[in-house]
Parts: C-alpha cells; structure tokens; sequence
C-alpha cells in the first residue's frame, strides 16, 4: 500500500473518532496503534491529527487510489468508530458518506460495523 494512501486512511479515521466532538482514551489510543502500523513519521503524524473542521471525510477517500487501500479503510473506519462501544448518528453519517463516495454498498458497511461493535 502507497504511504499517501496510509495517511489518507488515518486522516478519515481522525475525521470518524473526532465526528462526535468527544475524544475517549480508546479512540485516541486506536488512532496511535494505526498510525505506528503504518509507519507514520513525525511530520505525517502531525498532518493526520492537522483535522479542519470543513474537512470532508469522503472527499479525503476519494484521495485513495489502491483498492486495497479502499478496503482497508472500510475496515479502519468501522473499528475506528466501534472502539469506545457506541456509534453516534455523527459517526454514523460520516461513515456512510464515506462508504457512498467510495461508492460502497450500505449494507456491506452496516455490516462491517456491526462486526466491529460485536468484537
């Protein structure tokens, strides 16, 4: 996977953890773990967490050019906004706007959160 297409990950899932303005250990911890995954240095740590409010997360996706990369965000995403347990209707528009600009299935994603929210 292209390092551009990691960082856009991490930045769509900032957007998700962030969407319902309330920042839990886990999220913050699920965000360092996924950027150490990646291999994010320094400088691309501090433009992932550089969030601006007017940001659209599905403009951000759009950015990802691998297919694999689409999926691995989908998968990213999910867990991002299931890890402290609950899923805002925040988190749940961004999520599906998300899904829509990549041109994914609804149902495909609801289930791949309701996976996340199960685990």
């Amino acid at each position: 996977m292209e390092m551009k297409d990691k960082i856009q990950i991490c930045k769509v899932v900032a957007q998700a953890i962030l969407a319902d303005c309330q920042l839990t250990d886990s999220e913050r911890e699920f965000l360092k773990t996924l950027m150490d995954k990646y291999g994010l240095d320094e400088d691309q740590r501090k433009d992932v967490l550089a969030r601006n409010v007017g940001d659209d997360p599905g403009e951000l996706a759009k950015d990802i050019s691998e297919f694999e990369s689409v999926n691995q965000l989908l998968v990213e995403l999910s867990m991002a906004v299931a890890v402290d347990g609950e899923l805002s209707s925040s988190e749940k528009e961004l999520i599906s706007n998300v899904a829509a600009a990549m041109g994914v299935d609804q149902a495909e994603l609801d289930m791949l959160v309701k996976t996340a929210l199960v685990d």
